[in-house]
Protein backbone atom coordinates (compact mmCIF):
# COMPACT_ATOMS: atom_id res chain seq x y z
CA UNK A 1 0.00 0.00 0.00
CA UNK A 2 2.82 2.41 0.87
CA UNK A 3 4.43 1.93 -2.56
CA UNK A 4 1.08 2.48 -4.28
CA UNK A 5 0.55 5.71 -2.28
CA UNK A 6 4.04 6.97 -3.17
CA UNK A 7 3.44 6.29 -6.86
CA UNK A 8 0.14 8.18 -6.73
CA UNK A 9 1.89 11.16 -5.10
CA UNK A 10 4.63 11.08 -7.76
CA UNK A 11 2.07 11.01 -10.60
CA UNK A 12 0.12 13.88 -9.02
CA UNK A 13 3.31 15.93 -8.76
CA UNK A 14 4.11 15.32 -12.44
CA UNK A 15 0.60 16.38 -13.44
CA UNK A 16 0.92 19.57 -11.38
CA UNK A 17 4.29 20.45 -12.94
CA UNK A 18 2.87 20.07 -16.42
CA UNK A 19 -0.04 22.44 -15.80
CA UNK A 20 -0.04 25.88 -17.50
CA UNK A 21 1.52 28.51 -15.24
CA UNK A 22 3.67 25.89 -13.50
CA UNK A 23 6.47 26.05 -16.08
CA UNK A 24 10.03 26.74 -14.98
CA UNK A 25 11.00 30.44 -15.16
CA UNK A 26 12.93 31.55 -18.24
CA UNK A 27 16.66 31.81 -17.48
CA UNK A 28 18.34 34.78 -19.14
CA UNK A 29 22.08 35.35 -19.35
CA UNK A 30 22.94 39.04 -19.86
CA UNK A 31 26.48 39.65 -21.13
CA UNK A 32 27.32 43.36 -20.79
CA UNK A 33 30.22 45.13 -22.48
CA UNK A 34 31.32 47.34 -19.57
CA UNK A 35 29.42 48.10 -16.37
CA UNK A 36 31.98 50.73 -15.46
CA UNK A 37 30.02 53.03 -17.81
CA UNK A 38 26.96 54.77 -16.34
CA UNK A 39 24.95 54.03 -19.49
CA UNK A 40 25.07 50.23 -19.10
CA UNK A 41 24.31 50.32 -15.39
CA UNK A 42 20.96 51.95 -16.19
CA UNK A 43 20.20 49.38 -18.91
CA UNK A 44 21.01 46.49 -16.62
CA UNK A 45 18.86 47.73 -13.74
CA UNK A 46 15.78 48.39 -15.88
CA UNK A 47 16.18 45.15 -17.87
CA UNK A 48 16.57 42.98 -14.74
CA UNK A 49 13.59 44.57 -12.97
CA UNK A 50 11.35 44.16 -16.02
CA UNK A 51 12.45 40.57 -16.69
CA UNK A 52 11.85 39.62 -13.05
CA UNK A 53 8.37 41.16 -13.20
CA UNK A 54 7.72 38.82 -16.15
CA UNK A 55 8.84 35.83 -14.08
CA UNK A 56 12.32 35.41 -15.58
CA UNK A 57 15.62 34.89 -13.76
CA UNK A 58 18.53 37.02 -14.99
CA UNK A 59 22.25 36.34 -14.55
CA UNK A 60 24.42 39.37 -15.44
CA UNK A 61 28.16 39.54 -16.17
CA UNK A 62 30.32 42.45 -17.36
CA UNK A 63 33.44 41.94 -19.45
CA UNK A 64 34.83 45.41 -18.57
CA UNK A 65 35.66 46.03 -22.23
CA UNK A 66 37.55 42.79 -22.89
CA UNK A 67 36.49 40.57 -25.79
CA UNK A 68 38.12 37.37 -24.47
CA UNK A 69 36.48 37.86 -21.08
CA UNK A 70 33.12 38.35 -22.76
CA UNK A 71 33.49 35.16 -24.81
CA UNK A 72 34.33 33.11 -21.71
CA UNK A 73 31.40 34.69 -19.82
CA UNK A 74 29.02 33.72 -22.63
CA UNK A 75 30.40 30.16 -22.57
CA UNK A 76 29.81 30.15 -18.81
CA UNK A 77 26.18 31.18 -19.39
CA UNK A 78 25.75 28.41 -21.97
CA UNK A 79 27.09 25.91 -19.42
CA UNK A 80 24.65 27.26 -16.81
CA UNK A 81 21.81 26.26 -19.13
CA UNK A 82 20.28 29.66 -19.88
CA UNK A 83 17.32 29.77 -22.26
CA UNK A 84 18.19 33.15 -23.77
CA UNK A 85 21.40 35.13 -24.18
CA UNK A 86 21.09 38.92 -24.21
CA UNK A 87 24.40 40.30 -25.42
CA UNK A 88 25.71 43.87 -25.41
CA UNK A 89 28.90 43.05 -27.35
CA UNK A 90 32.23 44.71 -26.73
CA UNK A 91 33.38 43.50 -30.15
CA UNK A 92 30.52 42.50 -32.43
CA UNK A 93 32.93 40.94 -34.92
CA UNK A 94 34.26 38.02 -32.84
CA UNK A 95 31.26 36.26 -31.32
CA UNK A 96 30.06 34.07 -34.21
CA UNK A 97 31.65 30.86 -32.88
CA UNK A 98 30.38 31.18 -29.32
CA UNK A 99 26.91 32.07 -30.63
CA UNK A 100 27.00 28.98 -32.89
CA UNK A 101 27.75 27.00 -29.71
CA UNK A 102 24.72 28.57 -27.99
CA UNK A 103 22.47 27.76 -30.94
CA UNK A 104 23.58 24.12 -30.87
CA UNK A 105 22.27 24.05 -27.29
CA UNK A 106 18.94 25.52 -28.40
CA UNK A 107 19.61 28.90 -26.77
CA UNK A 108 18.01 32.01 -28.30
CA UNK A 109 20.20 35.07 -28.86
CA UNK A 110 19.12 38.72 -28.59
CA UNK A 111 21.66 41.36 -29.70
CA UNK A 112 21.08 44.36 -27.43
CA UNK A 113 21.76 47.88 -28.76
CA UNK A 114 24.74 46.70 -30.85
CA UNK A 115 24.51 44.29 -33.75
CA UNK A 116 26.59 41.10 -33.67
CA UNK A 117 28.00 40.48 -37.13
CA UNK A 118 28.17 37.19 -39.07
CA UNK A 119 26.33 35.31 -36.33
CA UNK A 120 23.03 33.44 -36.06
CA UNK A 121 21.27 36.11 -34.00
CA UNK A 122 17.53 35.61 -33.42
CA UNK A 123 16.61 39.24 -32.83
CA UNK A 124 18.15 42.71 -32.55
CA UNK A 125 16.87 45.68 -30.54
CA UNK A 126 18.36 49.15 -30.63
CA UNK A 127 17.74 52.71 -31.66
CA UNK A 128 17.99 53.94 -35.24
CA UNK A 129 21.75 54.42 -35.05
CA UNK A 130 22.21 56.18 -38.39
CA UNK A 131 19.59 58.66 -37.17
CA UNK A 132 21.74 59.21 -34.04
CA UNK A 133 24.66 60.27 -36.26
CA UNK A 134 22.43 62.52 -38.35
CA UNK A 135 21.13 64.29 -35.24
CA UNK A 136 24.70 64.82 -33.97
CA UNK A 137 25.99 66.30 -37.22
CA UNK A 138 22.89 68.38 -37.94
CA UNK A 139 22.98 69.99 -34.51
CA UNK A 140 26.59 71.10 -35.05
CA UNK A 141 25.97 72.26 -38.64
CA UNK A 142 23.07 74.41 -37.39
CA UNK A 143 25.52 76.22 -35.10
CA UNK A 144 28.70 76.05 -37.21
CA UNK A 145 27.66 75.94 -40.89
CA UNK A 146 31.27 76.21 -42.05
CA UNK A 147 34.75 75.76 -40.64
CA UNK A 148 37.20 73.12 -39.44
CA UNK A 149 35.56 69.93 -38.15
CA UNK A 150 37.23 67.11 -36.24
CA UNK A 151 35.64 63.64 -36.28
CA UNK A 152 35.89 61.75 -32.97
CA UNK A 153 34.65 58.23 -33.64
CA UNK A 154 33.80 55.65 -31.00
CA UNK A 155 35.27 52.18 -30.56
CA UNK A 156 36.51 50.85 -33.92
CA UNK A 157 35.18 47.37 -33.06
CA UNK A 158 31.66 48.59 -32.23
CA UNK A 159 29.29 48.22 -35.18
CA UNK A 160 27.19 51.10 -33.82
CA UNK A 161 30.17 53.47 -34.02
CA UNK A 162 30.28 52.82 -37.77
CA UNK A 163 26.54 53.40 -38.09
CA UNK A 164 26.81 56.71 -36.20
CA UNK A 165 29.56 57.76 -38.61
CA UNK A 166 27.47 56.76 -41.64
CA UNK A 167 24.65 58.95 -40.32
CA UNK A 168 27.01 61.86 -39.60
CA UNK A 169 28.40 61.72 -43.11
CA UNK A 170 24.97 61.92 -44.77
CA UNK A 171 24.75 65.42 -43.25
CA UNK A 172 28.42 66.45 -43.56
CA UNK A 173 29.39 65.13 -47.01
CA UNK A 174 27.51 67.73 -49.11
CA UNK A 175 29.11 70.51 -47.04
CA UNK A 176 32.55 68.89 -47.31
CA UNK A 177 32.11 68.56 -51.08
CA UNK A 178 31.09 72.22 -51.37
CA UNK A 179 34.13 73.32 -49.35
CA UNK A 180 32.11 74.83 -46.50
CA UNK A 181 33.38 72.24 -44.02
CA UNK A 182 36.95 70.97 -43.87
CA UNK A 183 37.69 67.74 -41.98
CA UNK A 184 40.98 68.40 -40.17
CA UNK A 185 41.20 65.02 -38.42
CA UNK A 186 39.41 61.73 -37.99
CA UNK A 187 40.20 59.30 -35.18
CA UNK A 188 38.43 56.53 -33.25
CA UNK A 189 38.54 56.30 -29.45
CA UNK A 190 39.33 52.75 -28.41
CA UNK A 191 36.77 51.39 -25.93
CA UNK A 192 34.85 54.70 -26.00
CA UNK A 193 37.14 55.75 -23.13
CA UNK A 194 37.38 59.46 -22.16
CA UNK A 195 41.13 59.19 -21.53
CA UNK A 196 41.65 58.02 -25.12
CA UNK A 197 39.51 60.88 -26.43
CA UNK A 198 41.51 63.34 -24.30
CA UNK A 199 44.81 62.25 -25.89
CA UNK A 200 43.31 62.30 -29.39
CA UNK A 201 41.94 65.83 -28.88
CA UNK A 202 45.20 67.13 -27.40
CA UNK A 203 47.09 65.87 -30.47
CA UNK A 204 44.45 67.27 -32.85
CA UNK A 205 44.62 70.73 -31.27
CA UNK A 206 48.43 70.72 -31.49
CA UNK A 207 48.36 69.57 -35.14
CA UNK A 208 45.86 72.29 -36.08
CA UNK A 209 47.21 75.17 -33.96
CA UNK A 210 43.93 75.08 -31.99
CA UNK A 211 41.99 76.00 -35.15
CA UNK A 212 39.07 73.58 -34.72
CA UNK A 213 35.51 74.92 -34.84
CA UNK A 214 33.48 71.77 -34.17
CA UNK A 215 34.04 68.24 -32.87
CA UNK A 216 31.68 65.48 -33.95
CA UNK A 217 32.04 63.27 -30.86
CA UNK A 218 29.95 60.10 -31.03
CA UNK A 219 29.05 59.83 -27.33
CA UNK A 220 29.21 61.73 -24.05
CA UNK A 221 32.22 59.84 -22.67
CA UNK A 222 34.39 60.79 -25.67
CA UNK A 223 32.92 64.31 -25.65
CA UNK A 224 33.97 64.61 -22.00
CA UNK A 225 37.55 63.65 -22.79
CA UNK A 226 37.68 66.05 -25.74
CA UNK A 227 36.24 68.90 -23.63
CA UNK A 228 39.00 68.36 -21.05
CA UNK A 229 41.56 68.98 -23.80
CA UNK A 230 39.61 71.99 -25.09
CA UNK A 231 39.36 73.45 -21.56
CA UNK A 232 43.13 73.25 -21.14
CA UNK A 233 43.45 75.53 -24.17
CA UNK A 234 40.69 77.91 -23.05
CA UNK A 235 38.39 76.61 -25.79
CA UNK A 236 35.65 74.85 -23.81
CA UNK A 237 32.33 76.39 -24.83
CA UNK A 238 33.89 78.02 -27.90
CA UNK A 239 34.10 74.81 -29.94
CA UNK A 240 30.79 73.11 -30.79
CA UNK A 241 30.76 69.45 -29.73
CA UNK A 242 28.19 66.67 -29.95
CA UNK A 243 27.56 63.66 -27.72
CA UNK A 244 25.20 60.78 -27.08
CA UNK A 245 23.60 58.80 -24.20
CA UNK A 246 22.46 61.81 -22.15
CA UNK A 247 24.87 60.83 -19.36
CA UNK A 248 24.48 63.08 -16.31
CA UNK A 249 27.96 64.57 -16.87
CA UNK A 250 27.03 65.30 -20.50
CA UNK A 251 23.76 66.99 -19.50
CA UNK A 252 25.63 69.03 -16.87
CA UNK A 253 28.14 70.16 -19.52
CA UNK A 254 25.30 71.17 -21.86
CA UNK A 255 23.72 73.13 -19.02
CA UNK A 256 27.07 74.83 -18.34
CA UNK A 257 27.63 75.55 -22.05
CA UNK A 258 30.75 73.45 -22.70
CA UNK A 259 28.94 70.70 -24.69
CA UNK A 260 26.53 71.58 -27.49
CA UNK A 261 24.18 68.61 -27.52
CA UNK A 262 23.65 64.97 -26.77
CA UNK A 263 21.39 62.29 -28.19
CA UNK A 264 18.94 60.90 -25.66
CA UNK A 265 17.89 57.33 -26.20
CA UNK A 266 15.07 56.56 -23.76
CA UNK A 267 16.78 53.63 -22.04
CA UNK A 268 13.64 52.66 -20.14
CA UNK A 269 11.86 51.94 -23.46
CA UNK A 270 14.83 49.99 -24.80
CA UNK A 271 15.55 47.89 -21.71
CA UNK A 272 11.88 47.17 -20.96
CA UNK A 273 11.15 46.14 -24.56
CA UNK A 274 14.31 44.00 -24.59
CA UNK A 275 13.19 42.15 -21.46
CA UNK A 276 9.78 41.45 -23.02
CA UNK A 277 11.43 40.22 -26.24
CA UNK A 278 13.88 38.00 -24.31
CA UNK A 279 11.00 36.35 -22.42
CA UNK A 280 9.05 35.89 -25.68
CA UNK A 281 12.09 34.24 -27.29
CA UNK A 282 12.50 32.00 -24.24
CA UNK A 283 8.87 30.93 -24.57
CA UNK A 284 9.30 30.09 -28.24
CA UNK A 285 7.24 33.08 -29.37
CA UNK A 286 7.98 35.41 -32.30
CA UNK A 287 8.57 38.99 -31.14
CA UNK A 288 7.13 41.90 -33.12
CA UNK A 289 9.68 43.61 -35.39
CA UNK A 290 9.61 46.91 -37.27
CA UNK A 291 12.82 46.48 -39.28
CA UNK A 292 15.25 43.91 -40.64
CA UNK A 293 19.03 44.40 -40.61
CA UNK A 294 21.58 42.23 -42.39
CA UNK A 295 24.49 41.26 -40.14
CA UNK A 296 26.58 39.63 -42.87
CA UNK A 297 25.08 36.18 -42.30
CA UNK A 298 21.33 36.79 -42.30
CA UNK A 299 18.56 39.35 -42.21
CA UNK A 300 17.93 39.75 -38.49
CA UNK A 301 14.40 40.68 -37.33
CA UNK A 302 14.81 43.96 -35.46
CA UNK A 303 13.00 46.51 -33.37
CA UNK A 304 14.35 50.06 -33.67
CA UNK A 305 13.39 52.93 -31.37
CA UNK A 306 13.63 56.67 -32.12
CA UNK A 307 16.49 58.77 -30.63
CA UNK A 308 15.97 62.38 -29.49
CA UNK A 309 18.30 65.37 -29.92
CA UNK A 310 18.83 67.26 -26.65
CA UNK A 311 20.39 70.69 -26.15
CA UNK A 312 20.04 73.36 -23.50
CA UNK A 313 16.59 74.35 -24.78
CA UNK A 314 14.87 71.00 -24.20
CA UNK A 315 16.67 69.32 -21.27
CA UNK A 316 13.61 69.78 -19.03
CA UNK A 317 11.06 68.46 -21.55
CA UNK A 318 13.12 65.32 -22.30
CA UNK A 319 15.51 63.78 -19.77
CA UNK A 320 14.05 65.60 -16.73
CA UNK A 321 10.40 65.02 -17.71
CA UNK A 322 11.17 61.29 -18.22
CA UNK A 323 12.81 61.02 -14.80
CA UNK A 324 16.07 59.99 -16.48
CA UNK A 325 17.85 62.69 -14.44
CA UNK A 326 16.73 64.97 -11.60
CA UNK A 327 16.65 68.72 -12.11
CA UNK A 328 18.52 69.14 -8.82
CA UNK A 329 21.46 67.18 -10.30
CA UNK A 330 21.95 69.45 -13.31
CA UNK A 331 24.48 71.85 -11.79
Amino acid sequence: MKLKTLLLFACAALVLLSQPGMAKPIKIGMAVDDLRLERWQKDRDIFVDKAKSLGADVFVQSSNGNEETQMSQIENMINRGVDVLVIIPYNGQVLSNVIAEAKREGIKVLAYDRMINNADVDFYISFDNEKVGQLQAQSLVNRVPQGNYFLMGGSPVDNNAKMFRAGQMTVLKPLIDSGKIKIVGDQWADGWLPENALKIMENALTANNNKIDAVVASNDATAGGAIQALAAQGLAGKVAISGQDADLAGIQRINQGTQTMTVYKPIKQLASAAAEIAVQLGNGEKPKSNASLNNGLKDVPSYLLTPISVDKSNIESTVIADGFHKKSDLN
